[in-house]
């Protein structure tokens, strides 16, 4: 399951986002995810409390979007304060 790997990148660029932008609170973090992609987002669902356990991320919700005939994965949104 490489999708908490995956994760754990995310979380680094959203955290990088945060520093630099002096974030206090994020609400949702909304990804993109083609269907033929090789991301599973139920995968990435059950991952995430995981990979944001410890930081500021904890009590962050997780939206995903599955792009119908794509490949895309990308982060779509940060909604934060």
């Amino acid at each position: 399951m490489h999708e908490l790997g995956i994760l754990y990148n995310i979380v680094e660029q959203v955290l990088k986002v945060v520093d630099d932008n002096g974030l206090s609170e994020v609400e949702a973090i909304v990804l993109q995810v083609g269907e033929m992609s090789p991301v599973i987002p139920k995968y990435l669902h059950n991952c995430y409390p995981a990979a944001v356990e410890g930081t500021i991320l904890e009590k962050t919700l997780l939206e995903t979007e599955v792009l119908p005939a794509s490949r895309e994965f990308l982060i779509k949104e940060i909604r934060a304060r």
